[in-house]
């Protein structure tokens, strides 16, 4: 019995090649802003949630002469489990706030100078509503709250957004940890290992105790080189290692092991948007990621249902970039035109203008979605030593694009792809073994964004 190899490739040509009725668009639009304020920093804010526990935040105020500026102004919120206090968050908020904006970095629950005990996901809906409402309150705010942040700090976002806190006003959700049990943690029922390397190497190293005892840190850090041996360990076993010096670490690791292929457990708020829609906050949000991301199926989902379900302002812009890479032209080996990066800060600056300030800035008359559509370069090598891979802006009205087609590809003995099928007969033995059997793959070239149905 011969053995046919058989390669099954989803291929959305929209999203590769330029088809007719598709429209080229310029790069995307940024808001130049001289900064008009002064900026001060009060710093470590501590916000009692609902059950008692206290949050730590930074405020970034409009200052002159290290003086806040009296009056009110819209407030911009980032909750991150990373630390409130690294330069990038510090040149966020003053960016932000030199230019009439009040800037929150939260420190999540359990993480760093927040107080509580960590949860992944878990605790952000109700922690996140309750710090968007307690920033209504304040005397300086003019209650309204956009959010804004990558990855773990986009999933943040959404996570507050499917509690609705009345005075949520915009987002911009980057690369955003969502729909878990699909991709991202689970991927169609498998655990994706990175989140194990995430409790051992950014986790735990950083929990409450580590911070409070430098060598429980630094045998943590110590520890999280050792993930070779951990993962020959699997499964993890409650108390059979170092994570159980920071057990809170160490319970989530197994609770999310132990869940299947997207059961309820990932669908309750925080991990999971389209199956929170109804609750989902109605306001406008534009949806970031790439096509290099491994967030990007999830992204474009978000996109898709909300855009469906809500009267607000839904956008997508899907670049070529790697996770957080918003502001490079390039990734990996291969290098696009700089019209493929953003100025990031003042890209976002210019959502968030129209959304909390009503300037008239023609963010309403743009597409509803902007994908950078890679290739037709000269492929010879830059400057910089990557490869000219070329690539160009394109607008389209909705995603997946209406002229979408699914095309199978199928492997030949040449090792070439063709949409021909060809008898199994032309594969030739394959060892000869008596357990041979026919391999099936499927994938989406380009990207992961259409893999699955849901």
């Amino acid at each position: 019995m011969r053995t046919r190899r058989l390669f099954r490739a989803l291929v959305i040509l929209s999203s590769l090649i330029c088809l007719a009725g598709s429209g080229m668009a310029q790069a995307p639009a940024v808001t130049k802003i001289e900064p008009g304020n002064e900026v001060i920093i009060e710093k470590n804010i501590m916000v009692a949630v609902r059950d008692g526990v206290r949050l730590a935040l930074d405020l970034y105020r409009p200052s002159r002469n290290g003086v806040a500026l009296a009056g009110q102004f819209p407030t911009l919120l980032v909750r991150t489990p990373y630390d409130k206090d690294p330069a990038g968050n510090v040149a966020d908020g003053e960016y932000f706030a030199s230019r009439g904006y009040v800037v929150a970095i939260n420190d999540t629950r359990g993480r760093f100078h927040s107080e509580g005990q960590w949860r992944m996901m878990v605790d952000d809906p109700a922690d996140g509503y309750d710090i968007v409402e307690w920033i209504a309150r304040q005397p300086w705010s003019n209650g309204k709250i956009g959010t804004m942040g990558t990855s773990y700090v986009g999933g943040t976002q959404h996570a507050l957004a499917c509690l609705n806190p009345p005075h949520l006003t915009a987002m911009i959700p980057v690369d955003a940890l969502s729909n878990c049990g699909i991709a991202g943690m689970r991927h169609d029922g498998a655990f994706e290992l990175r989140f194990m390397n995430w409790i051992f190497s950014i986790g735990a190293p950083y929990s409450q105790a580590a911070l409070k005892n430098p060598n429980l840190k630094a045998a943590l850090v110590k520890n999280s080189e050792l993930m070779r041996q951990h993962i020959w360990q699997l499964p993890v076993k409650k108390g059979t290692t170092p994570l159980k010096l920071a057990p809170e670490y160490e319970d989530w690791l197994i609770e999310a092991m132990s869940h299947g292929d997207n059961d309820a457990y990932w669908k309750q708020p925080g991990f999971s948007v389209v199956d929170n829609v109804k609750s989902y906050a109605d306001v406008p949000v534009y949806h970031v990621t790439g096509w290099y991301d491994s967030w990007t199926l999830q992204v474009s989902m978000n996109y898709e249902v909300l855009s469906h379900s809500k009267k607000s302002l839904q956008r997508l812009i899907i670049g070529p970039w790697t996770h957080g890479g918003q502001g490079c032209a390039f990734a990996g080996e291969i290098e696009f035109p700089n019209e493929a990066s953003l100025d990031f800060n003042a890209w976002r600056l210019r959502w968030f203008d129209r959304r909390m300030k009503g300037v008239d800035n023609g963010v309403d008359q743009e597409p509803p979605v902007l994908l950078f559509v890679m290739g037709g370069g000269s492929g010879r090598k830059s400057s910089t030593g990557r490869m000219e891979h070329g690539g160009r802006w394109r607008e389209e009205k909705e995603w997946p694009p209406a002229r979408t087609k699914l095309v199978s590809y199928y492997f030949h003995p040449d090792g070439s792809l063709n949409v021909k099928l060809i008898h199994q007969s032309l594969f030739p033995p394959s060892g000869g073994t008596s357990h041979q059997r026919q391999v099936s793959w499927r994938m989406v070239v380009g990207t992961s964004v259409v893999a699955r149905e849901w």
